[in-house]
């Protein structure tokens, strides 16, 4: 009974958390032209997408305007890093120890990056109108409110991890994105649905429901989907030898939103650097996604193939980082376990390898499908905003399917502890 109170009550500590998070959202950032991003996130989806996560503190110019970014950036950066750095390569896949000093290396990243971020923001654009009044003062107020309030969601998000339930960063990412609905809302019934008249308005209306669930079941679908490779057992007894089957879980998606985060996150550098600089570059062009699959500007479509080909690489990079193959046949060989007509060692972690990269393949195929329909509807439709779909749908049920995975975890324990 106890131990069900603990539960309810961090369940209580994580919703209130979250609640105060988007109390603070709602905050203007003091001295700044709260319109000034409006423009720039219409014309730009790929920089949009900053907004989302943010919970539209970019183009509300809220005092949460930087949001967790930097902590995500700062994850990229470190996960990029372990290709180069042995070290840090070992940290992350020692354990549950190293897993937690990774995480504090990235918060610190994080600080670092939020007080970057926040003085480029706020005296690259200020100059160009974003701050009402261009003094230094003026400068290192918004940088340093927006870079504490950064440093405080982080902390939020570790603090749920702790005395909280579930994920504390990715719960904070789930919020930010579900706050940005109400208004996506307002965007899909302006431009599909008013002054329609009853009967297309009606069709319209039963349309985008289908799109909607389609992706959202799609989703779903491949977040629980994966392929069962056949392990064997076997175990001796007097006079006779036993064998019993089990079953090793590939994934389709094993890092789940990460991949088409880290692919976003690199997209749309270029275009908020030109955008800082005040020029028009056609490479800039090309990686913003709203240019693509318009008609008129055809040929800046190719960035949706580089869109896609990140994502596929950080598909790779990152199942890699989290599954080991031949840390995975050591531990078939010492526990007894084969792979039927694969021999242990060396030939069983080329097998997984391969099977493996043939399931994350189709999963990397996926998740380029559902992150690419917003872009083909913003071309086709000259919709300018779109949280409804790609990104936001995989990080939705990722982070949703994670806390259940927990929660579950959580009740089969209370249950075995009251027995």
């Amino acid at each position: 009974m106890e131990e069900k109170r603990n539960v309810k009550k961090r369940i209580l500590i994580t919703v209130v958390i979250l609640f105060l998070i988007q109390l603070l959202a709602g905050i203007p950032t003091p001295g700044v032209n709260l319109n000034y991003f409006k423009s720039l996130l219409e014309q730009n989806t790929t920089a949009g997408l900053f907004d989302v996560l943010s919970g539209n503190g970019l183009s509300n110019l809220s005092i949460t305007m930087l949001s967790i970014t930097p902590y995500i950036t700062a994850s990229i950066i470190l996960q990029l890093l372990t290709i180069v750095i042995r070290p840090l390569e070992k940290l992350q896949r020692s354990g549950e120890v190293g897993q937690q000093t990774f995480k504090k290396y990235t918060v610190v990243l994080g600080v670092f990056l939020a007080f970057a971020e926040a003085f480029g923001f706020a005296y690259g654009f200020g100059q160009r109108g974003l701050l009402l009044s261009f003094k230094w003062y003026w400068v290192m107020l918004v940088t340093i409110i927006w870079a504490g309030v950064a440093l405080f969601l982080m902390l939020a998000g570790e603090y749920i991890e702790k005395k909280g339930f579930g994920n504390g960063i990715s719960l904070i990412l789930l919020f930010n994105i579900l706050s940005s609905y109400p208004a996506d809302a307002m965007t899909i019934y302006k431009r599909f649905l008013q002054g329609y008249g009853f009967d297309k308005g009606l069709r319209n209306s039963i349309c985008i429901c289908i799109i909607l669930v389609v992706l959202f079941a799609f989703t779903v679908y491949i977040q629980f989907i994966e392929k069962k490779i056949l392990v064997e057992y076997s175990s001796k007894t007097v006079g006779d030898v036993k064998s019993e089957r089990s079953f090793f879980p590939v994934k389709l998606c094993p890092g789940s939103v990460v991949p088409v985060i880290f692919a976003s996150s690199l997209m749309a550098i270029p275009t908020l650097v030109a955008s800082l600089m005040g020029k028009d570059f056609w490479i800039a062009n090309m990686l913003n996604s709203s240019m693509w699959f318009d008609p008129e500007h055809i040929s800046y479509s190719g960035g949706a193939i580089i869109y896609v080909v990140l994502i596929f690489m950080f598909t790779y990079f990152y199942t890699e980082m989290i599954i080991n193959p031949l840390e995975i046949a050591n531990n078939f060989k010492k526990t007894g376990g084969t792979i039927p007509n694969i021999r242990p060692g060396q030939d069983t972690a080329n097998y997984l390898t391969k099977e493996i990269r043939k399931t994350i393949t189709i999963g990397a195929v996926a998740l380029s499908l559902i992150a690419l329909v917003p872009c083909v509807l913003s071309g086709l439709f000259n919709i300018s905003k779109l949280s409804f779909a790609g990104t936001s749908i995989i990080i939705i049920v990722g982070v949703i399917v994670e806390t259940l995975d927990r929660l579950n975890a959580e009740v089969k324990a209370n249950k075995m502890k009251l027995i």
